[in-house]
């Protein structure tokens, strides 16, 4: 359930342990470059000029992001945000 070795490491969040999950994932996401589609300071790309290779990059670093959180999560409550597609949203 790796998504690189340290989400092994983090408790998964559960009805319980908000606090504590929270601010170990923010240092997570940080890490991994992935805060700033939390904290909803990644720009968007811009349509009209934005190659098919940045459009490709940019949705997989949302992915990653998506990824990471969804993994850190107790699988009871997964399915409460499987249908996110927002990294923010899920956060």
């Amino acid at each position: 359930m790796e998504v690189a070795g340290v989400v092994e490491h983090i408790q998964l969040l559960d009805k319980s342990n908000w606090n504590s999950w929270k601010e170990n994932m923010k240092f997570l996401l940080m890490e991994r470059g992935f805060w700033s589609f939390i904290e909803g300071t990644e720009l968007p790309l811009d349509e009209t000029t934005a190659t098919r290779r940045d459009k490709s990059e940019y949705k997989q670093q949302q992915d990653r992001a998506l990824a990471t959180i969804y993994y850190s999560i107790d699988e009871q409550y997964r399915t409460l945000i499987s249908s996110t597609t927002n990294p923010s949203k899920k956060f």
